[in-house]
């Protein structure tokens, strides 16, 4: 993590110091983003007092806002971004007397994507890279059942990868992402860890304004 806090400061500086020889673009970013569904998978919480099984019903669109930044290097176009997420999700669980019920649940996120890329006819951009999701905060219906913990970890990682079209000032984008942890994996019964097969996918719409 020290690591990628460093390199991510760095590109922070370099694209300062580019910036001022009006080699870099600075701007802000609005968009929404739209998760794949996971297969239909039921876990069983065996060491749950009051649950007997779970599975993801539904997850909402999310949005996001922040800011980036645009520098050329080596031929390249590098676009780091900070971006805060908000995301929903529905849990369908089971009780002990097969009563069935939704349960709702709610987190925020600091999005770092670095995207590097190749602009076409100095229009079109074609790009990807790594991503890094802070977990900054969390609600959770969860929290009503006896026995239930968030174990989120301080920092995921994933991937991006998309088409960028430059139009004037506007900036739109469309990624595909895919990360390296499965759905599920901060829940925890009974100090007992579970999580879905699945990986989360999404598919991410932005829209920036340079400065």
């Amino acid at each position: 993590m020290r690591k990628f806090y460093l390199f991510i400061f760095l590109l922070t500086i370099a694209s300062s110091a580019i910036g001022q020889k009006g080699d870099a673009e600075f701007g802000i970013k609005i968009g929404l983003q739209g998760h794949l569904l996971p297969a239909v998978e039921t876990i069983n919480l065996v060491s749950s007092t009051e649950l007997t099984d779970m599975s993801i019903s539904n997850i909402d669109y999310g949005f996001h806002a922040g800011i980036y930044g645009r520098f050329k290097f080596l031929r390249l176009v590098w676009e780091p971004a900070l971006l805060l997420n908000s995301q929903g999700m529905t849990y369908s669980v089971t009780k002990p007397n097969d009563e069935v019920s939704e349960l709702k649940e709610f987190y925020q996120d600091l999005d770092i994507p670095l995207n590097i890329g190749i602009k076409l006819f100095n229009t079109i951009k074609i790009h990807a890279g790594p991503v890094a999701h802070i977990h900054l905060n969390s609600t959770s219906e969860l929290f009503d059942v006896d026995g239930y913990e968030q174990k989120f970890k301080n920092a995921t990682f994933g991937y991006q990868a998309g088409l960028g079209l430059d139009i004037r000032k506007l900036r739109l984008s469309l990624n595909y992402e895919g990360n390296f942890t499965h759905y599920g994996d901060h829940i925890n019964f009974g100090n007992q860890s579970y999580s879905f097969s699945d990986s989360p996918t999404r598919f991410i719409f932005s829209l920036g304004a340079a400065f």
